[in-house]
């Protein structure tokens, strides 16, 4: 079955001008202008989404959001790899419309954890830092993670292409993981003057044991249990009201280690918490993380 996969922007990381990038010219570096290393897009399996060669194109979207903020509706620019099963991880530059200059934009899947983005911009440097985490279920057969090289031509367009796969097999306790960091550098002379340009993608697979069930406790100034609510993982609500003497919560994950014996673990939010977060898994083995707003009565 095939999957549509588009990668949403998650933040607009800042607006400055690249007027002068017609100017540019490289002179040393590990690529080229027209392909810049942008990103990594994830596959799973033995030869991952590209088989044993080739590339895959993204092609630049336009949809329409909500701006939760004001209520007014945006129009928002995306990279989808079409008819495609991966794992997004992007920062590539949307190109200047009249009235807006070319800006960075981070993009990413839901799937990617503990996203960080770091972006250093100077007249000498422009440095770019993409940091996340994948979790997934240990398994009995071998996982294999393609951390595939993501790169942006000169006149905008998005193309991945296969990396060799990191192999997760033996990886079976809890919190072990591996990880694969795509980068590269570029001295470009833009106007007379020589500019170093870096991008570091960095992407972790950690493992996680699947979750049979949540169980969100709130719990009074005394430690005793106010309310508790189960749930099946996936299933947890979107919000939760806390009590009026609820003090701090717990909230467990109910799992099985890969000798099937029970393993609880547990989260400690106080009362000031805006959000819980709790994870499902897929049928892949990928897990997902879902977050629960809180919301108090004073």
């Amino acid at each position: 079955m095939k999957h549509n996969i588009a990668v949403a922007i998650c933040c607009i990381l800042t607006l400055f001008s690249f007027s002068g990038c017609q100017l540019a010219k490289e002179e040393l570096g590990a690529g080229s202008l027209e392909d810049r290393l942008v990103g990594a897009y994830v596959t799973t399996g033995h030869t991952g989404l590209f088989g044993l060669e080739g590339r895959l194109e993204a092609v630049l979207k336009t949809r329409e959001a909500i701006n939760e903020e004001t209520g007014d509706t945006e129009k928002i620019e995306e990279y989808v790899f079409e008819d495609a099963n991966g794992i997004p991880y992007l920062i590539p530059t949307i190109a200047a419309l009249p009235g807006r200059n070319s800006y960075f934009a981070a993009m990413s899947s839901d799937i990617i954890n503990e996203k960080n983005t770091d972006l250093r911009y100077s007249d000498d440097t422009i440095s770019v830092a993409l940091v996340g985490t994948i979790y997934a279920v240990p398994s009995n057969t071998e996982l294999i993670f393609h951390v595939n090289s993501v790169y942006q031509r000169e006149d905008g367009s998005i193309y991945a292409v296969p990396n060799a796969g990191v192999s997760a097999s033996g990886m079976e306790a809890e919190g072990a993981a591996m990880y694969q960091t795509l980068d590269a550098s570029y001295t470009v002379v833009e106007n007379g003057r020589t500019r170093t340009d870096s991008v570091s993608i960095t992407v972790s697979i950690k493992i996680m044991f699947a979750p049979e069930k949540i169980v969100i406790l709130q719990m009074g100034k005394g430690s005793e249990a106010i309310s508790r609510i189960e749930c099946e993982p996936g299933a947890v609500p979107d919000a939760l009201a806390l009590d009026t003497g609820t003090a701090y919560l717990i909230v467990e994950t109910h799992k099985r280690d890969t000798a099937g014996n029970l393993a609880i673990a547990r989260e400690v939010y106080g009362r000031d918490a805006e959000t819980i977060e709790t994870f499902s898994v897929r049928q892949d083995g990928i897990l997902l993380k879902h977050m629960t707003q809180i919301t108090t009565t004073r």
